[in-house]
């Protein structure tokens, strides 16, 4: 098997070269900053704001041992220096001997940022073919546009899994925040100043909540890994040509690969390996992965029997079924039935917006957001807005049920929300939800959050708001 190395200082100097202004912050060496020298962050992350971060987090952190092999090498001594996606994946030891794979349809945490234009990217350890689960497991999930990392690592005492949120900070977090050109092209890995690391109990109470997905059957059963289309044809996944090119490899690798013709690297992975990938990387070395581990059995899997049913009529029996799961608010939203997620016109515009600010052809403020490029029919379809004319109830069960469905820690005060005993909540409660629903669209406080749903269009909002007067 052919190993990956970090990518060397020369594709990043040429890097720089080609993409001009884009590429200023790839230089900057922020190897010896000291933490406590950093001025603030301007605009720090709504959700985060109250908890500690850097050194105070970074203590903190590491005060409260656990037995996985990503908290051993994030917690050594002397502090790991990471200031880029490279020393990242080092740390993880993901530098050598890994698999990735990257899609074109999340239903994580980062659902509205992913498309084959701007894809979600899993790293994780290269598994035998005899399918042998490895000694350790950590494994990395990004996606451009904000600045974190979703990290897993197997707990090697207890064989569970341990989810953190690995934020990092950039020159431009303390010059009035970061533009969209920082955010969504490779500057945003690279020139990371500082990092906080935030357990799952750190972040449980937040959208970021590992746990509404990992944790399905509730509060204290176990952790599980997910991946929801789990069988060949990975219908969402690439690169695949591992063991038969898909119809996701054909169309996705191809809008990627237009994309990100002048990028180096994505996730820290040469564009030049992604685009080629035959054993490197694809949907069937994570499924491998997965098998390993001994997470076969997935809620609500993407049933493999959809793509056919696709190519033979308008529409899906098996997906309905499966988005009726998704609606009744019992799973989290099913996969597209569709390889390609975007509106073609949206995609275009936005992939030419791209290219012509890395190349310098248009100045760095031009950039259009590579992210939520949906079509309409996606929208609904991935549970981002509710179906036109759905009922009140309706609306808050698909929107809500993902966080707010009576499994989560007791102890929180989401937990006071439960979309699945509406009936039963205190006045105070709906009240409460009322006001969230109206609150302006950048309000940290919004219900549903940004990152999990649309703004709720204006009759189904009513709709939503009569049911809570109730």
């Amino acid at each position: 098997m052919k190993h990956l190395s970090s990518l060397c200082l020369a594709s990043l100097l040429l890097a720089g070269c080609v993409v001009g202004e884009i590429g200023e912050e790839l230089a900057t060496d922020q190897a010896t900053i000291d933490w406590d020298t950093l001025p603030p962050v301007s605009a720090p992350e709504p959700e985060l704001w109250s908890l500690p971060t850097r050194e105070a987090q970074y203590r903190a952190f590491c005060a409260s041992p656990r037995g996985d092999s990503f908290f051993r090498a994030v917690c050594a001594t002397p502090r790991p220096n990471i200031t880029d996606f490279a020393s990242l994946l080092e740390v993880a030891k993901l530098d050598e001997h890994r698999a990735f794979a990257l899609t074109g349809n999340s239903t994580s945490l980062v659902k509205r940022a992913v498309s084959a234009v701007n894809p979600r990217i899993i790293i994780f350890p290269r598994v035998s073919e005899m399918r042998e689960r490895p000694a350790e497991m950590t494994a990395l999930g990004f996606v451009r546009g904000e600045p974190f990392v979703e990290i897993v690592s197997r707990d090697l005492s207890t064989g569970d899994y341990n989810f953190y949120l690995f934020t990092f900070e950039r020159q431009c977090d303390y010059e009035g925040g970061c533009d969209l050109a920082s955010l969504l092209t490779e500057e945003v890995e690279h020139g990371w100043t500082a990092f906080s690391v935030y357990s799952e109990e750190d972040v449980e109470n937040t959208s970021f909540d590992c746990r509404s997905c990992h944790q399905p059957d509730g509060h204290g059963t176990r952790k599980i890994l997910r991946m929801q289309e789990l069988e060949f044809p990975w219908m969402h996944w690439f690169p695949q040509r591992f063991v038969q090119r898909t119809e996701s490899d054909r169309v996705l690798t191809a809008q990627f690969a237009e994309a990100h013709a002048h990028d180096a690297q994505y996730g820290g992975i040469p564009i030049a390996t992604i685009q080629n990938a035959i054993d490197e990387g694809s949907g069937a070395h994570l499924e491998a992965l997965l098998v390993a581990e001994g997470q076969s059995a997935q809620p609500n899997a993407f049933d493999p029997r959809i793509e056919a049913e696709i190519k033979a009529g308008p529409s899906s029996p098996t997906w309905e079924k499966q988005f009726a799961v998704s609606l009744a608010g019992d799973s989290i939203s099913v996969p597209y039935p569709l390889v390609d997620v975007t509106d073609p016109a949206l995609r275009a515009e936005r992939t030419r917006s791209y290219l012509d600010v890395v190349t310098g052809a248009a100045p760095r403020q031009s950039l259009l957001d590579s992210r939520d490029l949906f079509s309409a029919d996606a929208k609904v379809k991935l549970g981002l807005v509710p179906p036109p004319g759905a009922s009140g109830r309706a609306v808050l069960t698909q929107l809500c049920s993902r966080c707010h469905d009576g499994r989560v820690n007791p102890a929180l005060s989401r937990a006071r929300f439960n979309v699945k005993d509406l009936d039963g909540m205190s006045r105070e409660t709906k009240d409460a939800a009322i006001l969230r629903l109206q609150e302006p669209a950048t309000s940290p406080l919004r219900m549903p959050p940004w990152r999990a749903a649309d703004a709720l269009p204006p009759a189904e909002l009513a709709a939503a708001i009569e049911e809570l007067r109730k």
